[in-house]
């Protein structure tokens, strides 16, 4: 983080980064798959791979990315209005990731690539049943509200390897406060231990 960034500036620049990575990925992958794909049962999504990795910086914000998601998906398949709903606001129930990520403990996650993927799998499944229950409350069937689950299983593939290779990157799985004072700690060292 450069010194004339305060950390509001440092956090909306990095959420709005997530959020344009999110809808042109999530938008790209839609496009594709209700163009050529149109008659395939299966969807793809990356929703919530990144969700997951901006609950871990930036806690409750990854709100915002869990509805754009949703949001670009809807836009993309020219969904009903019921489709959004079902979409923005049972995406959202993969906020309680953040509960899921406090009891793995995030230095875990960064040392320990297969907890990652099981955060970010949790994410997914609890977004999925967040669009179940949702499809439920507006009246859609049980077979509906399973085949969340079921349509997007390759999801579960996706999300995995967002979350594995965002493990191995310094810094890009963990809370973003945290992160800045260890570089800027590493940094005061670095200068100490050249002037010494």
């Amino acid at each position: 983080m450069k010194p004339h960034f305060t950390l509001t500036q440092y956090r909306a620049f990095d959420l709005v980064s997530f959020a344009v990575i999110l809808a042109v990925v999530e938008g790209l992958i839609s496009f594709a798959s209700s163009r050529w794909f149109p008659d395939q049962l299966y969807t793809v999504s990356v929703t919530a791979g990144v969700t997951a990795i901006v609950m871990i910086r930036w806690k409750w914000f990854g709100a915002i990315h869990a509805v754009i998601g949703g949001l670009v998906l809807c836009i993309v398949f020219k969904s009903t209005p019921q489709q959004y709903i079902i979409y923005c606001v049972g995406n959202l129930l993969g906020l309680l990731g953040i509960l899921i990520a406090k009891l793995i403990k995030e230095e875990r996650m960064r040392k320990n690539i297969f907890l990652a993927c099981v955060y970010g799998v949790s994410v997914l499944l609890l977004m999925q049943t967040g669009r179940g229950c949702m499809a439920l409350m507006l009246g859609y069937g049980f077979k509906n509200a399973v085949a969340f689950y079921a349509t997007d299983s390759l999801s579960i593939v996706f999300t995995a390897i967002i979350l594995l290779v965002a493990g191995k990157q310094d810094g890009l799985l963990e809370n973003q406060v945290h992160y800045i004072h260890r570089i800027q700690e590493s940094e005061a060292e670095d200068r100490n231990s050249t002037d010494n």
